[in-house]
């Protein structure tokens, strides 16, 4: 998986190699957003994070459109699929709005919006039920300790 600097920036060997068994049952364009996606999550919040994911928007934004446009998996649900595909690259465009306006706080909602979506297309795969109930309730205000019980999902 090819990462921003070579390295995914939470988890280490063991967590890559979590995320490396769960992408063989993944689709290749689920795979794809998430070798986009990951780096950019896992970074910490600011600045940096938004010019990094901000240049990202056209990967994103081709990554979001293949998956919207590919069948849905044999083994997932058809309906959730096409749904999140659509829904992923409505929340991509807004990220882009945001990376526009240049406004922080819009842009770690957007983001937010972009992983969620993702991880619904993960579960209508059928390949992210260990994904923990209550990762991503609340206000979205959650920057200190969200990595800690997320490092186990990338």
């Amino acid at each position: 998986m090819s990462h921003m600097g070579g390295d995914h920036q939470m988890g280490g060997a063991g967590h890559m190699g979590k995320m490396g068994e769960r992408e063989k049952g993944m689709p290749p364009q689920l795979t794809k957003f998430h070798d986009t996606l990951a780096p950019r999550w896992h970074a910490a919040q600011g600045p940096q994070r938004m010019a990094d994911t901000c240049a990202a928007l056209p990967e994103f934004h081709r990554d979001a459109e293949a998956i919207a446009a590919a069948e849905a998996p044999k083994q997932g649900d058809a309906v959730a699929w096409s749904m999140g595909g659509k829904k992923l690259t409505e929340a991509v465009v807004a990220l882009g709005a945001t990376c526009r306006s240049k406004d922080a706080e819009a842009f770690e909602t957007a983001f937010a919006r972009v992983h969620e979506t993702f991880h619904g297309l993960m579960e209508a795969t059928g390949g992210h039920e260990e994904h923990g109930k209550g990762e991503h309730d609340g206000d979205g205000d959650d920057d200190d300790d969200h990595d800690d019980d997320h490092d186990e999902h990338h």
